[in-house]
């Protein structure tokens, strides 16, 4: 109860007005800020192999007056290694809150981060502290302990629908040649792979990344008409559920093998690479692709005329109602969250740097990079990229120039105009709307408190065994190494035996914690 009140509290005392701060740009400190972050891979598509060397970071150093060094590592995996081997921590951490299982909570409980307290933002950020010092952020940043203890990554604009960026996409060119319309019922998902195999296509549907249909699964595009929200978290009335575990996770499975046997998704799916995929879908050995919604980017120049993407949704629940879950980021994304190291000598400085972000000029350079090379102002007062990034002389495309000249990955307002301007095709546009559509919101559960503190380390090991498990188990099931009626009963058994009932207790608690200290 303590706890709770103490959370009550914090919300309350965040909603007062603050203090009128504000930092002078640029800084010009003679210290150096270290940062141990993932390295983006797209802006090797926009002619560059490190942060350091882009434009967009430059810019963002040189206008800040803040120096930074920057050490990128190409998975989560080599960064938590670093992390674990480190004898001194870097000034900060830039990853998702959920790099450690269990969370952020798992980071205060390895001493990995330091609490970041509103007077601490009130006079060194006060411009990242005037935006998300609001219910709609803070209720993502807050922990259960009323504490903060990282800045929120890149975070959306209040009503943005570009936060549906990730579902199924069709080569509307093959539906119309083979008579078909974007499906919207599994059946009708089924036919449509199986008139495109009747086609000739050679692999209906690819996956733009090795662990997509894992994805697909956990985002709920295919699993509605089962009765199943999603095949991970996710809340009826409040109560917790993992959809790996539930009943109708078996014949969510069985649909996935169906299609798998009779050759309808690619056998090599978990091990393909996207550029394989995207060769496939644009070159009509697929049909049709589960992936980014800013890849199409990418794709369509590998177009002929007259061939053409159009969006797909979720397949709708057995009685016809739209999905009830869908890909979606938070309103404050849970990756590239800044954490200030207990080792960190300046933390104000680091505040002063990702405070620049949400200035306005640097939210120019965050989401356009450099004025009159990368974007200009238009006449309506609206900024836009030039053709360097629309059309760049040396071919790199849209999204990685876009993610090189600017910050799009980093800390900062993901804005509207931005997302727009990346996103040119009204094909893409309508995605969104459509992925934007599900009852997602009825049934996810608010991100930011994984587990409760006095939860976390039982949390964390036993997790990490379970979903392992889960993951090779889905396999299995979906290849036929392992039979979904002689061999589901073992599957659930197993779980119970790893822990899965005592996950479930812990994620109720915390799931009742967070309801209760929102006044729910």
């Amino acid at each position: 109860m303590k706890k709770l009140m103490s959370l009550v509290l914090a919300i309350l005392v965040l909603a007062l007005p603050v203090a009128s701060f504000a930092v002078e740009y640029p800084v010009n400190s003679d210290k150096t800020i270290t940062i141990w972050k993932l390295l983006d891979g797209s802006i090797a598509e926009g002619g560059y192999t490190t942060s350091m060397d882009t434009p967009g970071f430059k810019a963002w150093t040189e206008a800040a007056g803040i120096k930074v060094e920057l050490q990128e590592f190409n998975d989560n995996d080599a960064l938590r290694l670093a992390i674990s081997a480190a004898s001194t921590l870097p000034d900060v951490i830039q990853a998702d809150k959920n790099l450690f299982t269990g969370g952020i909570m798992t980071m205060v409980a390895d001493d990995l981060v330091i609490e970041i307290t509103p007077e601490m933002l009130e006079a060194n950020a006060p411009d990242y502290w005037a935006f998300v010092n609001n219910d709609t952020y803070m209720k993502e940043i807050v922990q259960l302990d009323g504490n903060m203890y990282g800045l929120a990554g890149h975070v959306f604009e209040p009503g943005s629908v570009f936060r549906y960026w990730r579902g199924f996409f069709y080569r509307g060119d093959l539906l119309a040649k083979v008579g078909k319309e974007v499906p919207t019922t599994a059946e009708e998902f089924y036919d449509v792979l199986v008139a495109f195999k009747n086609a000739g296509i050679k692999t209906p549907l690819v996956f733009q990344g090795s662990g997509d249909l894992a994805e697909s699964m956990k985002n709920g595009d295919v699993t509605s008409p089962f009765g199943l929200v999603n095949a991970a978290e996710y809340h009826i009335d409040g109560v917790f559920h993992y959809g790996a575990y539930e009943a109708e996770y078996k014949e969510v499975l069985r649909f996935w093998k169906k299609l798998f046997t009779e050759g309808l998704i690619s056998v090599d799916y978990m091990s393909m690479e996207g550029s394989v995929a995207q060769a496939s879908i644009c070159n009509g050995d697929a049909g049709a692709f589960y992936g980014n919604n800013s890849r199409l980017n990418t794709f369509k120049g590998a177009l002929k005329e007259g061939e053409f993407f159009v969006p797909g949704p979720g397949l709708k629940t057995a009685d016809g109602q739209n999905a009830m879950f869908s890909f979606a980021d938070p309103m404050v994304s849970s990756s590239d969250f800044a954490f200030i190291t207990p080792d960190c000598e300046n933390p104000e400085l680091v505040l002063n740097l990702y405070n620049f972000l949400f200035t306005e000029q640097g939210k120019l350079i965050r989401d356009f990079g450099v004025e009159g090379e990368s974007y200009v102002i238009g006449d309506d007062g609206i900024p836009a990229y030039t053709e360097l990034v629309t059309n760049n002389p040396n071919g790199y495309s849209l999204d990685g120039t876009a993610r090189s000249w600017a910050l799009i990955n980093w800390p900062g307002i993901h804005g509207d105009y931005q997302l727009a301007a990346r996103h040119p095709e009204k094909t893409q546009v309508a995605a969104y709307e459509l992925w934007g559509s599900s009852q997602a919101d009825t049934y996810r559960i608010v991100p930011g408190n994984t587990i409760l503190e006095e939860y976390a380390d039982e949390y964390a090991t036993l997790w990490t065994d379970i979903s392992l498990y889960i993951n090779e188990s889905r396999a299995k099931f979906i290849n036929g190494e392992l039979d979904l009626d002689a061999d589901w009963d073992n599957y659930i058994q197993t779980l119970n035996k790893m822990g899965m009932e005592r996950v479930y207790e812990m994620k109720q608690a915390t799931v009742d914690a967070y309801n209760a200290a929102a006044g729910k």
